[in-house]
Protein backbone atom coordinates (compact mmCIF):
# COMPACT_ATOMS: atom_id res chain seq x y z
CA UNK A 1 0.00 0.00 0.00
CA UNK A 2 1.44 3.27 -0.98
CA UNK A 3 0.38 5.67 2.26
CA UNK A 4 0.58 8.68 2.03
CA UNK A 5 1.85 10.59 5.30
CA UNK A 6 2.62 14.30 3.61
CA UNK A 7 5.31 15.12 5.73
CA UNK A 8 5.77 19.29 4.75
CA UNK A 9 8.09 19.06 3.19
CA UNK A 10 6.66 16.15 0.58
CA UNK A 11 3.94 17.37 -1.74
CA UNK A 12 0.71 15.41 -3.44
CA UNK A 13 2.56 15.48 -6.04
CA UNK A 14 5.67 14.37 -5.07
CA UNK A 15 3.71 11.04 -3.67
CA UNK A 16 1.98 10.36 -6.66
CA UNK A 17 4.84 10.65 -8.78
CA UNK A 18 6.65 8.25 -6.19
CA UNK A 19 3.37 5.43 -6.34
CA UNK A 20 3.93 5.54 -9.99
CA UNK A 21 7.45 5.33 -10.31
CA UNK A 22 7.23 2.23 -7.97
CA UNK A 23 4.55 0.67 -10.10
CA UNK A 24 1.18 1.48 -8.21
CA UNK A 25 -1.14 4.25 -7.59
CA UNK A 26 -2.62 6.25 -4.56
CA UNK A 27 -5.97 4.84 -3.83
CA UNK A 28 -8.32 7.34 -2.66
CA UNK A 29 -12.13 6.79 -2.70
CA UNK A 30 -14.13 10.11 -1.22
CA UNK A 31 -15.43 8.06 1.28
CA UNK A 32 -17.26 9.08 4.49
CA UNK A 33 -20.75 8.04 4.90
CA UNK A 34 -19.60 4.54 4.19
CA UNK A 35 -18.15 4.66 7.51
CA UNK A 36 -21.68 5.24 9.29
CA UNK A 37 -22.48 1.82 8.01
CA UNK A 38 -19.54 0.12 9.51
CA UNK A 39 -20.30 1.51 12.60
CA UNK A 40 -23.94 1.91 13.11
CA UNK A 41 -23.97 5.91 13.82
CA UNK A 42 -25.97 8.22 11.98
CA UNK A 43 -25.30 10.24 9.71
CA UNK A 44 -26.78 13.11 11.59
CA UNK A 45 -24.71 12.18 14.61
CA UNK A 46 -21.49 11.81 13.03
CA UNK A 47 -22.55 15.10 11.52
CA UNK A 48 -22.08 16.64 14.75
CA UNK A 49 -20.20 14.82 17.52
CA UNK A 50 -16.57 14.38 16.60
CA UNK A 51 -15.78 11.49 18.29
CA UNK A 52 -18.14 9.90 16.30
CA UNK A 53 -17.65 11.28 12.84
CA UNK A 54 -13.48 10.16 13.92
CA UNK A 55 -14.58 6.62 14.49
CA UNK A 56 -16.37 6.18 11.17
CA UNK A 57 -13.31 7.74 8.99
CA UNK A 58 -11.46 5.09 11.16
CA UNK A 59 -13.40 2.40 10.71
CA UNK A 60 -12.87 3.10 6.98
CA UNK A 61 -9.53 3.32 7.29
CA UNK A 62 -9.58 -0.22 9.25
CA UNK A 63 -11.28 -1.71 7.21
CA UNK A 64 -9.87 -0.73 3.04
CA UNK A 65 -6.77 1.22 3.84
CA UNK A 66 -7.19 3.98 1.75
CA UNK A 67 -4.00 6.42 1.31
CA UNK A 68 -6.05 9.10 2.08
CA UNK A 69 -8.65 9.51 4.88
CA UNK A 70 -11.57 12.13 3.69
CA UNK A 71 -13.33 13.83 6.90
CA UNK A 72 -17.54 13.65 5.88
CA UNK A 73 -18.55 15.89 2.99
CA UNK A 74 -20.86 19.16 4.31
CA UNK A 75 -21.84 21.79 1.90
CA UNK A 76 -24.12 23.02 4.87
CA UNK A 77 -21.72 23.64 7.58
CA UNK A 78 -20.72 26.99 6.96
CA UNK A 79 -24.10 28.45 5.84
CA UNK A 80 -25.25 27.09 8.63
CA UNK A 81 -22.55 29.10 10.83
CA UNK A 82 -23.53 31.95 9.40
CA UNK A 83 -27.33 31.52 10.59
CA UNK A 84 -28.78 30.07 7.53
CA UNK A 85 -31.31 27.30 8.34
CA UNK A 86 -30.60 23.89 7.36
CA UNK A 87 -32.54 20.56 7.63
CA UNK A 88 -30.67 17.37 9.24
CA UNK A 89 -32.19 14.12 8.36
CA UNK A 90 -31.06 11.45 10.17
CA UNK A 91 -29.55 9.64 6.97
CA UNK A 92 -28.63 12.00 4.76
CA UNK A 93 -26.46 14.65 5.26
CA UNK A 94 -27.60 17.99 6.61
CA UNK A 95 -28.77 20.32 3.43
CA UNK A 96 -29.76 24.37 3.38
CA UNK A 97 -33.30 25.05 3.37
CA UNK A 98 -33.36 28.33 2.64
CA UNK A 99 -31.30 30.88 0.81
CA UNK A 100 -32.47 34.52 2.54
CA UNK A 101 -29.55 36.31 1.36
CA UNK A 102 -31.11 38.80 -1.15
CA UNK A 103 -28.32 41.92 -1.29
CA UNK A 104 -25.57 43.82 0.08
CA UNK A 105 -27.58 44.89 3.47
CA UNK A 106 -28.72 40.87 4.44
CA UNK A 107 -24.41 40.60 4.48
CA UNK A 108 -23.83 43.20 6.95
CA UNK A 109 -25.28 41.22 9.82
CA UNK A 110 -23.16 38.55 9.05
CA UNK A 111 -19.89 40.26 8.75
CA UNK A 112 -19.55 40.10 12.76
CA UNK A 113 -20.22 36.53 12.66
CA UNK A 114 -16.89 34.51 13.36
CA UNK A 115 -17.48 30.82 12.21
CA UNK A 116 -15.13 29.29 13.63
CA UNK A 117 -16.69 29.52 17.07
CA UNK A 118 -19.71 27.78 15.47
CA UNK A 119 -20.26 24.55 17.52
CA UNK A 120 -20.92 22.22 14.01
CA UNK A 121 -17.68 24.11 12.82
CA UNK A 122 -15.70 23.37 16.17
CA UNK A 123 -17.05 19.86 15.86
CA UNK A 124 -15.61 19.65 12.00
CA UNK A 125 -12.19 20.91 12.89
CA UNK A 126 -11.76 18.29 15.90
CA UNK A 127 -12.92 15.35 13.47
CA UNK A 128 -9.88 16.39 11.59
CA UNK A 129 -7.15 16.97 14.86
CA UNK A 130 -8.33 13.15 15.44
CA UNK A 131 -8.41 12.36 12.21
CA UNK A 132 -4.79 13.66 11.68
CA UNK A 133 -3.30 12.79 14.87
CA UNK A 134 -4.86 8.96 14.99
CA UNK A 135 -4.89 7.95 11.27
CA UNK A 136 -0.85 7.42 9.97
CA UNK A 137 -1.93 8.54 6.02
CA UNK A 138 -2.88 12.11 4.37
CA UNK A 139 -5.77 13.88 5.94
CA UNK A 140 -7.93 15.75 3.96
CA UNK A 141 -10.74 18.01 5.02
CA UNK A 142 -13.71 19.59 2.97
CA UNK A 143 -14.78 23.02 2.73
CA UNK A 144 -17.07 24.94 0.62
CA UNK A 145 -15.76 27.33 -2.25
CA UNK A 146 -16.84 31.23 -2.82
CA UNK A 147 -19.32 30.43 -5.43
CA UNK A 148 -20.74 26.92 -3.72
CA UNK A 149 -21.87 29.40 -0.64
CA UNK A 150 -22.80 32.62 -2.16
CA UNK A 151 -25.28 30.10 -3.92
CA UNK A 152 -25.89 28.82 -0.27
CA UNK A 153 -26.93 32.21 1.16
CA UNK A 154 -28.84 34.03 -1.96
CA UNK A 155 -29.76 30.48 -4.17
CA UNK A 156 -27.79 28.73 -6.88
CA UNK A 157 -30.25 30.22 -9.61
CA UNK A 158 -30.29 33.92 -8.58
CA UNK A 159 -26.13 33.92 -7.90
CA UNK A 160 -25.97 32.86 -11.91
CA UNK A 161 -28.26 35.37 -12.79
CA UNK A 162 -26.47 38.34 -10.77
CA UNK A 163 -23.29 36.95 -11.78
CA UNK A 164 -24.48 38.16 -15.55
CA UNK A 165 -26.96 40.75 -14.52
CA UNK A 166 -25.35 42.34 -11.47
CA UNK A 167 -22.08 41.50 -11.44
CA UNK A 168 -21.11 44.25 -8.23
CA UNK A 169 -23.55 43.29 -6.61
CA UNK A 170 -22.56 39.36 -6.78
CA UNK A 171 -18.70 40.27 -6.65
CA UNK A 172 -19.69 41.79 -2.84
CA UNK A 173 -21.52 38.63 -2.31
CA UNK A 174 -18.78 36.47 -3.76
CA UNK A 175 -16.04 38.62 -1.77
CA UNK A 176 -17.61 37.95 1.47
CA UNK A 177 -17.44 34.48 1.10
CA UNK A 178 -14.13 34.17 0.44
CA UNK A 179 -13.53 35.87 3.68
CA UNK A 180 -15.49 34.00 5.60
CA UNK A 181 -13.72 30.72 3.83
CA UNK A 182 -10.49 31.71 4.28
CA UNK A 183 -10.90 32.10 7.91
CA UNK A 184 -12.11 28.33 7.91
CA UNK A 185 -9.03 27.27 5.47
CA UNK A 186 -6.90 28.54 8.55
CA UNK A 187 -8.40 26.70 10.83
CA UNK A 188 -8.52 23.56 8.86
CA UNK A 189 -4.62 24.12 8.59
CA UNK A 190 -4.03 24.55 12.17
CA UNK A 191 -6.51 21.87 13.21
CA UNK A 192 -4.05 19.50 11.55
CA UNK A 193 -5.14 18.94 7.83
CA UNK A 194 -2.80 17.79 5.14
CA UNK A 195 -4.43 19.26 2.21
CA UNK A 196 -7.93 21.06 2.07
CA UNK A 197 -10.79 19.81 -0.73
CA UNK A 198 -12.57 23.12 -2.23
CA UNK A 199 -16.31 21.86 -2.98
CA UNK A 200 -16.94 23.97 -5.88
CA UNK A 201 -20.19 22.07 -7.40
CA UNK A 202 -22.23 25.49 -8.06
CA UNK A 203 -18.89 26.61 -10.41
CA UNK A 204 -20.07 24.19 -12.99
CA UNK A 205 -22.99 26.34 -14.38
CA UNK A 206 -20.47 29.20 -15.09
CA UNK A 207 -18.54 29.98 -17.80
CA UNK A 208 -14.63 29.95 -17.45
CA UNK A 209 -14.81 33.99 -17.03
CA UNK A 210 -17.27 34.12 -14.71
CA UNK A 211 -15.91 31.12 -12.68
CA UNK A 212 -12.12 32.51 -12.69
CA UNK A 213 -13.77 35.74 -11.57
CA UNK A 214 -15.66 34.60 -9.07
CA UNK A 215 -14.35 31.78 -7.59
CA UNK A 216 -10.30 30.88 -9.22
CA UNK A 217 -9.64 34.17 -7.75
CA UNK A 218 -10.12 34.10 -4.18
CA UNK A 219 -9.54 29.88 -4.35
CA UNK A 220 -5.81 31.17 -5.33
CA UNK A 221 -5.96 33.13 -2.28
CA UNK A 222 -6.84 30.30 0.02
CA UNK A 223 -4.63 28.11 -1.34
CA UNK A 224 -2.03 30.57 -0.79
CA UNK A 225 -3.13 31.33 2.57
CA UNK A 226 -2.79 27.29 3.08
CA UNK A 227 0.74 26.74 1.59
CA UNK A 228 1.90 29.02 3.84
CA UNK A 229 0.53 27.23 6.28
CA UNK A 230 2.26 23.95 5.00
CA UNK A 231 -1.41 22.79 3.44
CA UNK A 232 -2.41 22.29 -0.04
CA UNK A 233 -5.24 22.21 -1.64
CA UNK A 234 -7.60 20.36 -4.22
CA UNK A 235 -10.13 21.79 -6.27
CA UNK A 236 -13.44 19.42 -6.91
CA UNK A 237 -16.46 19.91 -8.97
CA UNK A 238 -19.48 17.79 -9.58
CA UNK A 239 -20.70 17.46 -13.35
CA UNK A 240 -18.73 18.26 -16.06
CA UNK A 241 -15.85 20.79 -15.39
CA UNK A 242 -14.21 20.31 -19.37
CA UNK A 243 -14.61 23.84 -19.87
CA UNK A 244 -12.93 25.24 -16.63
CA UNK A 245 -9.66 22.70 -16.03
CA UNK A 246 -7.68 25.53 -17.02
CA UNK A 247 -9.05 28.31 -14.36
CA UNK A 248 -9.18 25.74 -12.64
CA UNK A 249 -5.46 24.73 -12.42
CA UNK A 250 -4.25 28.87 -12.96
CA UNK A 251 -5.78 28.89 -9.19
CA UNK A 252 -2.42 27.24 -8.14
CA UNK A 253 -4.10 24.15 -6.38
CA UNK A 254 -2.13 20.86 -6.21
CA UNK A 255 -4.89 18.70 -7.65
CA UNK A 256 -8.07 18.53 -9.32
CA UNK A 257 -10.79 16.29 -7.95
CA UNK A 258 -13.18 15.30 -10.79
CA UNK A 259 -16.24 13.83 -11.42
CA UNK A 260 -17.53 10.75 -13.39
CA UNK A 261 -17.25 10.42 -17.43
CA UNK A 262 -21.09 9.68 -17.19
CA UNK A 263 -20.99 13.52 -16.83
CA UNK A 264 -19.00 14.92 -19.40
CA UNK A 265 -15.67 14.42 -17.89
CA UNK A 266 -12.67 13.21 -19.72
CA UNK A 267 -10.01 12.27 -17.55
CA UNK A 268 -7.38 11.64 -19.62
CA UNK A 269 -7.94 15.27 -21.47
CA UNK A 270 -8.57 16.98 -18.13
CA UNK A 271 -4.87 15.58 -17.30
CA UNK A 272 -3.85 16.79 -20.52
CA UNK A 273 -5.51 20.37 -20.18
CA UNK A 274 -4.29 20.79 -16.30
CA UNK A 275 -0.42 19.38 -17.79
CA UNK A 276 1.89 17.71 -15.71
CA UNK A 277 2.33 19.46 -12.39
CA UNK A 278 -1.60 19.05 -11.38
CA UNK A 279 -2.66 16.07 -10.00
CA UNK A 280 -5.68 14.41 -11.47
CA UNK A 281 -8.14 12.74 -8.75
CA UNK A 282 -11.09 10.77 -9.75
CA UNK A 283 -13.21 9.49 -11.29
CA UNK A 284 -15.14 6.20 -11.13
CA UNK A 285 -19.30 7.41 -10.12
CA UNK A 286 -20.37 7.13 -6.67
CA UNK A 287 -23.72 5.58 -7.53
CA UNK A 288 -24.04 3.37 -10.91
CA UNK A 289 -20.65 1.96 -10.07
CA UNK A 290 -19.76 1.79 -6.23
CA UNK A 291 -22.70 1.86 -5.00
CA UNK A 292 -25.48 -0.01 -7.75
CA UNK A 293 -22.91 -2.33 -9.10
CA UNK A 294 -21.41 -5.68 -8.05
CA UNK A 295 -18.12 -6.32 -6.83
CA UNK A 296 -16.88 -7.65 -10.16
CA UNK A 297 -18.26 -4.84 -12.15
CA UNK A 298 -16.52 -1.98 -10.19
CA UNK A 299 -13.15 -4.15 -10.11
CA UNK A 300 -13.62 -3.99 -14.11
CA UNK A 301 -14.42 -0.30 -13.81
CA UNK A 302 -11.27 0.31 -11.79
CA UNK A 303 -9.45 -1.31 -13.76
CA UNK A 304 -10.35 0.10 -17.04
CA UNK A 305 -9.60 3.60 -15.92
CA UNK A 306 -6.16 2.42 -14.63
CA UNK A 307 -5.47 1.56 -18.02
CA UNK A 308 -6.84 4.58 -19.63
CA UNK A 309 -4.95 7.10 -17.19
CA UNK A 310 -1.62 4.17 -17.42
CA UNK A 311 0.57 7.13 -19.60
CA UNK A 312 -0.42 9.82 -16.09
CA UNK A 313 1.92 9.43 -13.63
CA UNK A 314 0.16 12.34 -12.40
CA UNK A 315 -3.04 10.13 -10.92
CA UNK A 316 -5.24 9.16 -8.04
CA UNK A 317 -7.38 6.48 -8.64
CA UNK A 318 -10.45 7.48 -6.89
CA UNK A 319 -14.32 8.20 -7.03
CA UNK A 320 -16.02 10.87 -8.62
CA UNK A 321 -17.63 12.48 -5.80
CA UNK A 322 -18.06 10.67 -2.26
CA UNK A 323 -19.32 7.56 -2.26
CA UNK A 324 -23.36 7.67 -0.80
CA UNK A 325 -24.09 5.92 1.94
CA UNK A 326 -24.65 2.35 1.66
CA UNK A 327 -22.34 2.04 -0.74
CA UNK A 328 -21.79 -2.11 -0.38
CA UNK A 329 -18.12 -2.38 1.56
CA UNK A 330 -17.15 -5.60 -0.74
CA UNK A 331 -17.68 -2.53 -3.98
CA UNK A 332 -14.76 -0.47 -1.88
CA UNK A 333 -12.76 -3.57 -1.08
CA UNK A 334 -12.88 -4.07 -4.88
CA UNK A 335 -11.95 -1.03 -5.98
CA UNK A 336 -9.26 -1.39 -3.55
CA UNK A 337 -8.28 -4.90 -5.40
CA UNK A 338 -7.70 -3.40 -8.55
CA UNK A 339 -5.58 -1.12 -8.26
CA UNK A 340 -3.23 -3.54 -6.17
CA UNK A 341 -3.55 -6.77 -9.16
CA UNK A 342 -3.29 -4.09 -12.03
CA UNK A 343 -0.01 -4.49 -13.76
CA UNK A 344 -0.40 -2.13 -16.80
Amino acid sequence: MTVITMEKQKTILDETLKAYQAGRRVKAPLAGFPGCDLTGYSIKVAQQNPAAHFECIRAIYDRFNPDVSFMMMDLSAEANALGIPVRFPKNESATVEEHPIAGAEDIEPLRKIDITADSRISGYLKAVELISKKLDNMCCAYMAGPITLAGLLSGAEKVAMDAVLEPDKFRALAEFSAGVLESYASALCDAGADAICILEPTGVIFGPNEFEAYSAKYVERINNLCRDKGVETIYHICGNSMHLIEKMTNSGVSALSLDSPDTGVDLHLAAEKAGEDVVIIGDLNPVSVMKESNAQEVYQAATELLDKMKDVPNFILSTGCDLPPGTPPENIEAFMKAESDYSG
